[in-house]
């Protein structure tokens, strides 16, 4: 940078008297086309990208949808550092700004290089379905998650070492201390350790997915999201809770979104009053219900007299129907319910309910004996 300074000067010196000024004058042409050229850049930009879109492969479309705007960024701050080396300073062409100012530039170049990286995260999701016409591997939202963690991770350690290589850090000495720092600190981390490999094993298996109805443990909902410690699923009261990925390896993970229908089983108690021929009737009519139910797999329909119980001759319904979500399913179990109200009174039938009946007896009275007559008299 400093030998570019040098050139444009002699250059600039050839104006005579007039070179102060003129430099006075480019420096703040520059500082102004940085400021306002912008939308400019930006409309240059996108015509490159339209005329080059169907020449380009799609990792290099990828890549430079991801540069654009930190190159855009990089323009202006290209034109402003122009104008800081054109601008006519009072301190000399030895002094350790020149050196300062080079060496911010080459670390706003790698912090702008590596936020174009960050943003063309989408290259893992291209490597993964080049990788499923290879492997039959299923793209879907959780591996994307997972590896793009892993590739923006990987763009942020690689360019913080090189901006400490610009600093004049010794990066070796720094790796080495962290090796050391790691041995002692792994101890510790063991934890931390296990929950990056259960993630990775969960993303591999692919036991639940994002976007998921699961339940997990004594918990159920939406999984959220997948990171390299835990995984974040919705309940069903709209909260959110966090849980670690080796305890979710450690539980038993029911994915409701695998499956193909869902199992609908209640009891409807039935007061003990009711003859036998008004609970066949009712068994009848509750069957004819729910095979005519659109959501209810009719072969799968099962109505039962199951139990008598304390309070109620039960009724056991069983049967298979095609609401897998939770909300759905929950409006669909109201309607049969409202239809089996129906269908009770209709068939003349009482819903029973806990009951104790208490019985009374009434004690039968026992009169005392006579008192012995000893001939005395009071």
């Amino acid at each position: 940078m400093i030998e570019t300074k040098t050139e444009v000067l002699s250059w600039l010196a050839g104006f005579g008297e007039y070179a102060p000024l003129l430099r006075i004058l480019l420096a703040v042409i520059l500082i102004f086309v940085g400021l306002f050229g912008a939308r400019l850049f930006r409309w240059i930009f996108h015509q490159l990208r339209d005329k080059l879109a169907s020449k380009l492969p799609e990792w290099l479309q990828i890549l430079f949808d991801g540069c654009t705007e930190p190159a855009i960024l990089f323009v202006r701050c290209l034109l402003w550092y122009f104008a800081f080396l054109i601008f006519p300073w009072a301190f000399d062409a030895a002094s350790p700004v020149w050196k300062t100012a080079g060496t911010v530039m080459a670390i706003a170049s790698v912090c702008l290089l590596t936020q174009g990286l960050w943003n063309s995260a989408g290259l893992c999701r291209l490597l993964l379905r080049s990788a499923q016409n290879r492997l039959d591997l299923e793209t879907n939202k959780t591996m994307n998650s997972f590896f793009e963690k892993i590739y923006r991770a990987l763009v942020l350690l690689f360019g913080g070492i090189q901006v400490l290589n610009l600093l004049g850090c010794e990066v070796n000495t720094l790796i080495t201390g962290a090796g050391i720092a790691g041995l002692a600190v792994s101890l510790g981390a063991q934890s931390t350790l296990s929950n990056l490999i259960a993630g990775a094993s969960m993303v591999i298996e692919r036991p639940f997915g994002i976007g998921d109805y699961i339940t997990l443990g004594s918990f159920e909902g939406t999984v959220e999201d997948i990171s390299f410690r835990s995984t974040r699923i919705r309940t069903l009261d709209n909260s959110v809770i966090t849980v670690e990925n080796s305890k979710v390896s450690a539980e038993y993970i029911c994915n409701a979104t695998t499956r193909q229908n869902r199992l609908l089983s209640m009891t409807v108690g039935v007061t003990y009053g009711t003859s036998r021929e008004h609970l066949e009737t009712l068994c009848d009519d509750l069957r004819a219900m729910l095979k005519k139910d659109p959501q209810v797999l009719p072969e799968s329909v099962y109505v039962m007299l199951s139990n008598f119980g304390a309070s109620s001759i039960d009724i056991e319904i069983r049967c298979y129907v095609t609401a897998l979500g939770g909300d759905e399913f929950r409006v669909l179990k109201s309607r049969l319910n409202w239809q089996i109200m129906v269908i009770m009174e209709k068939d003349g039938c009482d819903f029973a309910f806990p009951s104790t009946s208490v019985y009374l007896e009434t004690p039968v009275s026992v009169s005392s004996p006579a008192a012995p007559d000893d001939g005395k008299t009071e």
